[in-house]
């Protein structure tokens, strides 16, 4: 297995066919989704410097996907996209692609993360407690109230 940085035109392309698996099968609510504005243009959303995007591959291809971006909170990037294809499931690739985002987005001088989910998102908001994440404030507009928004903080002042 291999994480990497997206960054070349045929790696956005195997995002691109991931995000639309993701968009097809497991995004609740795909009709609320930003995810088609997204798609039309990977880099310009995900890209540097204000954005990151990971793929994870084996021998076959890209079986997962995360990024993150800016938004309108100062210093807070927003990590989504976190997408496995099914059979490769419960192996731990969620969490290691949300901590690789996490890195890279402190790396671009990120100082809070931010994520949205289901409230119904079991498995999802498990994960995310586990990662650190709790409760935070919205930081974008949506129209749904089943919406939660999950918060951590990615650097902290010295104590001394």
């Amino acid at each position: 297995m291999t994480l990497l940085s997206v960054q070349s035109p045929v790696e956005w392309a195997e995002l691109a066919l991931l995000l639309q698996a993701y968009a097809a099968k497991d995004l609740d609510q795909p009709h609320l989704s930003s995810i088609w504005k997204d798609l039309e243009d990977l880099p310009a959303r995900y890209g540097k410097p204000h954005g990151g995007a990971l793929l994870l591959k084996n021998e076959t291809g890209a079986i997962a996907c995360g990024a993150f971006t800016h938004t309108r909170l100062e210093g807070t990037c927003e990590i989504k996209r976190i997408y496995v294809r099914p059979e490769h499931r419960h192996q731990g690739h969620a969490k290691n692609i949300i901590r690789e985002l996490l890195l890279g987005a402190t790396q671009a001088g990120y100082t809070h993360a931010a994520l949205s989910t289901w409230r119904n998102n079991n498995s999802g908001l498990a994960l995310y407690a586990a990662l650190g994440f709790a409760n935070a404030p919205s930081f974008k507009d949506h129209p749904n109230p089943d919406l939660l928004y999950l918060g951590l903080v990615l650097t902290r002042p010295s104590s001394r």
